[in-house]
C-alpha cells in the first residue's frame, strides 16, 4: 500500500485534469497501471515518464542498498560508514542498471519475490538458528563449564581446609594434654624433668592436588574447544550461510527466468488474465474456446489472480510452513533446556548458601585431684582443666557456589520477530508463486501469448479426446461383435 501511494504521489500530476471527478480509488489503478508499464516496457514517450521511470529505479535502489546495508552491518561486521560507503555506491549502480536495462527491472522484482519464497524461509530459519546457537546453546554450556568449575573451587577450597583446620586442632589437643602433664615434670623438688616436645606432621595431598589440577586443564580444554566450535558455527551462520543463501537465490531466480522464456510447459497451468481475454477473442472469431472450464479442469488449472486458495495452493503453504514449525519446536527444545538448567543451578545455588556448617566437637578435660595420685605422690594443688577444640567445616564454600546467567530475553525478541516473519511468508506462499509468473509474464508478453497458446491447444486437445472415448469404446463393441457374427456364419 505505502508503494502504491510513492507511485500515485510522482504519476498523479499526470491525471489531474482527469482525476478532479474521478474517485480515489480509480485515480490510483490509474496510476498504479501507468507506473507498472512504464516499469515493464517503457514505452511511453515524454520526459516526466522517464522520470516516473528514475524514480520507480530509485526506489528500488534504496530497497536494495537497506538490504544491503542491514547485511553488511549485522552480518558481516562492517562499521556503520564503511556500510554507508558501500551502500551509496549499490544504490547508485542498481539505480542505473534497472534504468536502462528492462531485464534487470525483472530480475529485481523475482528476486524480492523469490526473497518471500522458499530461499528467503531458508535464509531466516538460518538466522533464528544462529540467533538460539550464540545465546542460548551458549548459555547453557556456559552454565555447565560454571558449575565445573564451582566443583573444583570447592575441591580445592577442601584440600585447603584439610591441610589447615582439623590437623591443627588435632596438634592443639596433643600440646594441649602435654601442657597439662607437666604438673608432674617437678615432683618434690627430688627430681626435674626437662622434657622435649616437637610435633611434625605430614599431609599426602599431591595426587588429590594432581587430579584437580588434571580436571581443571581438561574442563579449561573443553571450554576452549566447544567456544571455538561455537565461534565457528556463529560466523559461519552469520556470514557464509546469508551470502550463501542469497547467491542460491540469484542464481534461482536466473534458472527461472530462463526456464519460463525457454520451456512453454514450466508451470504453465494457470488461467490468467491474458488467457481469458484469448479465449473470448477465439469465442468472437467462431473458432473452439474452453471457457468455462469443467470441474475437473479447475482442480489442475487455477485462475488468477484469485482471493481463494485452491488444493494444490493450501500444500504448497503446508509444504512451506513444515520446516518452520520443526525448527520453531527445535528454537523452543533449545530454549526451554537453557532455562531449566538455570532455574536448576539457581535453586542448587540457593539450597547450598543456606546450608549451615557442620560443627565437629572436639572437648577435651582432665580431673586432677588428691584422690589421684601418681606412685603415691600428690600433686601440688587441685584442679580441673577444660578446653574446646571444636570446629565448623562448611559442606560448600559460598566463594565457590554457582551463578548461573539466562539470556532467553536477548533470543526471544529477534526469534519472535522471524517466527512473526516465516508465519506471514508461510500464508503468502501460496499466492508468491502466481505473484512471480504474473510479473515475468508483464515482462515477456510474446513468450506468454506463446504459453497461452500452447495451453490453450492442450486444454482442447484433452477435451477431444474424452469425447472420442465413449465413440472408441463404442466402435471397438461394435468391431467385436461384426466379427463374432462373420466366423458363426462361416461355421454355418
Amino acid at each position: 500500500m505505502i508503494r502504491n501511494v510513492i507511485f500515485f504521489f510522482f504519476l498523479s500530476f499526470q491525471f489531474v485534469s482527469e482525476t478532479d471527478t474521478m474517485p480515489l480509488r480509480i485515480a490510483v489503478a490509474q496510476a498504479w497501471a501507468v507506473a507498472l508499464e512504464l516499469y515493464t516496457t517503457n514505452t511511453m514517450p515524454g520526459w516526466r515518464n522517464t522520470l516516473c521511470l528514475f524514480v520507480i529505479c530509485f526506489f528500488l535502489g534504496l530497497v536494495f542498498g537497506g538490504l544491503l546495508f542491514l547485511g553488511l552491518h549485522l552480518s558481516v561486521g562492517y562499521t556503520s560508514l564503511v556500510s554507508l560507503y558501500i551502500t551509496f555506491a549499490m544504490i547508485v549502480i542498481v539505480t542505473a542498471i534497472l534504468f536502462f536495462f528492462k531485464q534487470a527491472r525483472c530480475f529485481s522484482v523475482l528476486f524480492l519475490v523469490s526473497c518471500g519464497m522458499q530461499q528467503g524461509r531458508n535464509i531466516l530459519i538460518t538466522a533464528g538458528t544462529g540467533v538460539v546457537i550464540v545465546s542460548n546453546v551458549r548459555n547453557t554450556f556456559n552454565n555447565l563449564h560454571g558449575l565445573a568449575k564451582s566443583m573444583i573451587c570447592n575441591l580445592e577450597a577442601k584440600k585447603l581446609s584439610i591441610d589447615t583446620t582439623p590437623i591443627g586442632k588435632y596438634i592443639g589437643v596433643i600440646k594441649w594434654i602435654y601442657d597439662q602433664t607437666k604438673v608432674f615434670s617437678n615432683l618434690l623438688d627430688l627430681v626435674t624433668f626437662t622434657p622435649e616436645f616437637h610435633i611434625e606432621h605430614t599431609i599426602s595431598t599431591h595426587d588429590l592436588k594432581e587430579k584437580l589440577q588434571n580436571a581443571e586443564q581438561q574442563v579449561k580444554e573443553v571450554s576452549e574447544n566447544v567456544s571455538r566450535i561455537m565461534d565457528t558455527m556463529s560466523s559461519i551462520g552469520q556470514k557464509v550461510l546469508p551470502a550463501l543463501g542469497v547467491l542460491l537465490v540469484l542464481i534461482s531466480t536466473v534458472f527461472y527466468i530462463q526456464k519460463y522464456y525457454f520451456n512453454k510447459k514450466f508451470e504453465n497451468t494457470f488461467i490468467t488474465p491474458r488467457f481469458i481475454l484469448f479465449d473470448k477473442k477465439q469465442k468472437a472469431d467462431g473458432k473452439p474456446h474452453i471457457l468455462p472450464l469443467t470441474m475437473k479442469e479447475r482442480k489442475k488449472y487455477v485462475t488468477i489472480p484469485s482471493p481463494r486458495l485452491s488444493v494444490k495452493e493450501r500444500k504448497r503453504m503446508g509444504m512451506f510452513l513444515i520446516p518452520v514449525l520443526t525448527h520453531t519446536s527445535a528454537w523452543a527444545f533449545f530454549m526451554g533446556v537453557d532455562a531449566l538448567l538455570y532455574w536448576l543451578i539457581l535453586t542448587i545455588s540457593k539450597h547450598l548458601e543456606g546450608v549451615p556448617p557442620v560443627m565437629v566437637a572436639l572437648r577435651m578435660s582432665m580431673d586432677v585431684s588428691k584422690e589421684n595420685r601418681v606412685f603415691g605422690i600428690i600433686p601440688e594443688a587441685s584442679s580441673s582443666e577444660r578446653q574446646d577444640f571444636s570446629y565448623n567445616v562448611t559442606l560448600f564454600e559460598k566463594k565457590c557456589i554457582p551463578k548461573p546467567t539466562l539470556l532467553i530475553q536477548n533470543s526471544s525478541i529477534p526469534l519472535v520477530a522471524i517466527i512473526l516473519i516465516l508465519l506471514l511468508l508461510g500464508l503468502m506462499s501460496a499466492k508468491l508463486t502466481e505473484l512471480k509468473l504474473l510479473v515475468v509474464s508483464s515482462f515477456y508478453p510474446d513468450n506468454e501469448d506463446e504459453r497461452i497458446e500452447y495451453l490453450h491447444a492442450k486444454i482442447l486437445k484433452k477435451r477431444s479426446k474424452k469425447r472420442l472415448e465413449p465413440l472408441k469404446s463404442r466402435l471397438i463393441v461394435f468391431a467385436k461383435k461384426v466379427s463374432s457374427s462373420k466366423s458363426s456364419t462361416v461355421i454355418n
